[in-house]
């Protein structure tokens, strides 16, 4: 029997023993090895992205940083396009969505944005259309993509856009709504164009799509947060249907000032996370100590611990929970997922799930502090609110780092 012909098993039980990028070059040979390849990614935890902008050919690498190998899977020239920010890339079912601006002379200056999706395993790609997002001098603007759970470029492929911007002159007083403009768009693959009717007044500050048509922005009012849930229609003429929930408690943090478009910390301590297979609308809120760097004017934030809520609908509260099950949550600033603890190779401490795994190297200026170099990665164990630190020696020195969980 010839190497070709290996049962998927037993070939399974050799690519366990040898590095992940070695596994991905074998992916390559045949077939029947690229089966076997992508069943032992599919059974480990996420990998590990990260941006490496500012440099003549600005690359990208996925890493294993949970394998006992310095193993980078693989290495990846980003688009020339797409700007030095931590929310110009996402990570969607094994897809990276690149967020591409185009600035076009039309009546002064007129900005569009172009989502572009790109596979690193199967090597797929596809764009969006583009959206019109303002027109104007310079502004700051913050951004928030939301997917629903089809597969990225099926027919009931959603995707839910946010751009929030103040223009450059209204940056000293951004927290009120005559100063700040957005816009809240959404595009079902199958239809192929932007449905930009949805309006409100409100200022979001993260948005989450489900599966059943609904889109749910997030706000803060007079101390509390305010949760808009939209029917998404088919096509422009449709009314989106809204609710407006008013939570009846608190949580500690909240503070409409927060929403200061010019700052980069704009989404850094509360961010929404829809489990789709179960409906449950979750709110991740960080908890961590910032420090000044007087010699490098800014300041990194380090992570103390988190606190996890749910939406409980007909109570009209966010619920503190302990306990999320057998599932973990990946967290980064750019955006929160879930993973399912089932089927995965984890040690045994991770097997029930329940924890938040979190990586500090995507903390802007992490890296100017030698003496916090071993906190790369962490998990924080919801039911004790502890947190385990891992030295992870095979990341790149970079400020961005996210999650990216493939789907070959």
């Amino acid at each position: 029997m010839g190497w070709m012909n290996l049962l998927l098993e037993l070939l399974e039980l050799i690519f366990q023993m040898i590095s992940l990028d070695d596994v991905m070059n074998c992916r390559a040979t045949c077939r029947s090895w690229r089966k076997a390849a992508d069943a032992i990614f599919s059974s480990q935890l996420p990998l590990m992205l990260s941006l490496s902008f500012g440099y003549p050919n600005d690359l990208g690498s996925l890493s294993a940083p949970w394998s006992n190998y310095d193993s980078t899977v693989l290495t990846e020239k980003w688009p020339q396009e797409i700007d030095n920010y931590y929310n110009s890339i996402y990570s969607v079912q094994g897809w990276l969505v690149f967020n591409i601006f185009h600035y076009e002379s039309v009546k002064g200056q007129t900005l569009f944005s172009e989502l572009s999706f790109f596979n690193p395993f199967s090597r797929a790609r596809f764009k969006l259309p583009k959206l019109f997002l303002y027109s104007g001098g310079r502004c700051y603007y913050q951004l928030r993509l939301a997917f629903n759970s089809a597969p990225p470029g099926s027919e009931e492929f959603v995707v839910a856009f946010l751009v929030v911007f103040s223009y450059q002159e209204n940056v000293h007083n951004l927290t009120g709504s005559e100063d700040t403009k957005q816009r809240l768009a959404f595009i079902r693959f199958k239809q192929g164009s932007w449905i930009e009717s949805i309006e409100t007044d409100e200022l979001f500050y993260d948005i989450e799509v489900h599966d059943n048509n609904k889109l749910y922005g997030l706000t803060f009012k007079h101390g509390t947060s305010v949760v808009f849930v939209f029917t998404l229609g088919d096509n422009h003429r449709d009314d989106h249907i809204v609710e407006r929930l008013v939570m009846l408690n608190t949580i500690e943090g909240i503070a409409f000032s927060e929403l200061r478009v010019s700052d980069e910390f704009f989404k850094r301590r509360h961010q929404m996370v829809m489990d789709t297979r179960t409906g449950e609308l979750l709110l991740v809120c960080h908890e961590g100590n910032r420090r000044f760097d007087s010699l490098v004017l800014h300041s990194s934030l380090r992570t103390k611990g988190f606190s996890v809520f749910k939406l409980d609908r007909s109570n009209l509260k966010w619920c503190e929970v302990f306990d999320i099950g057998d599932r973990f949550l990946f967290w980064n600033f750019a955006q929160v997922s879930f993973v399912s603890a089932k089927g995965l190779r984890v040690e045994e401490r991770f097997k029930r799930g329940n924890c938040i795994f979190f990586c500090h190297a995507n903390i802007y200026g992490i890296y100017q502090f030698s003496e916090l170099k071993k906190y790369d990665i962490g998990v924080f164990f919801l039911a004790d609110r502890t947190i385990s630190h891992f030295l992870v020696s095979c990341l790149p020195n970079t400020h961005w780092n996210m999650w990216f969980s493939p789907a070959p």
